[in-house]
């Protein structure tokens, strides 16, 4: 199999496994061409990071530790919706990481940065008006748009028999999280699929 990039680089292979989001394989022209059913199935199948937006947030010390508080934070009223203490393992690193209201996507970085410490200072007091860094990531960016998603449902499709299928002979697979028929679209997600794929191969 060739597998041409589009700055016209070609990859020579005996099987291709594609571990991204399915919807996003609609960008790929196969010769020869996939199933109809299929090519039609690909766009329906929901990348479930699309739409969120991730954050993380990093400090020199874990004050709310010592203050008693886990980290841990589920609101209806602030741009933060889910948070969780995201210390390191060696607690050489503190911080939070988390999801923002989907609504925040229209904000700037320095906007919902500005709401994210506002509601953190609220809850937690003035040391959280002190990141060493802050990030956050809109998933719905120009490679999920590029899709255009047909999306009814969370985890629309995710799973679905056919993907489970190979195709061009045995020889092309579908690999990614939103494969998997267990936990489809989680890490577990993608672990499953990944094991799967494993085995298919072997």
């Amino acid at each position: 199999m060739i597998a041409e990039t589009n700055d016209g680089r070609e990859i020579h292979g005996d099987k291709i496994v594609l571990c991204i989001p399915p919807q996003l394989a609609t960008g790929i022209v196969f010769s020869p061409l996939l199933p109809q059913a299929f090519d039609q199935l690909l766009p329906t199948v929901q990348t479930w990071m699309a739409g969120s937006i991730k954050f993380t947030l990093e400090y020199n010390q874990p004050f709310w530790r010592k203050e008693g508080y886990s980290g841990m934070l589920y609101s209806h009223a602030g741009i933060i919706i889910e948070m969780y203490d995201h210390t390191n393992f060696e607690e050489n690193k503190f911080g939070f990481t988390g999801f923002l209201n989907s609504g925040a996507s229209g904000y700037s970085t320095e906007v919902r940065k500005e709401f994210v410490l506002k509601q953190l200072v609220d809850l937690l007091g003035p040391d959280a008006s002190f990141p060493t860094s802050y990030f956050d990531k809109v998933w719905t960016d120009e490679y999920i748009l590029s899709g255009s998603q047909i999306i009814h449902r969370p985890h629309q499709n995710n799973g679905h028999p056919s993907l489970q299928q190979s195709y061009m002979n045995g020889r092309l697979f579908f690999a990614a999280t939103e494969t998997a028929v267990e936990f489809s679209g989680y890490m577990e997600g993608a672990v499953i699929a990944a094991k799967r794929m494993s085995e298919k191969l072997i």
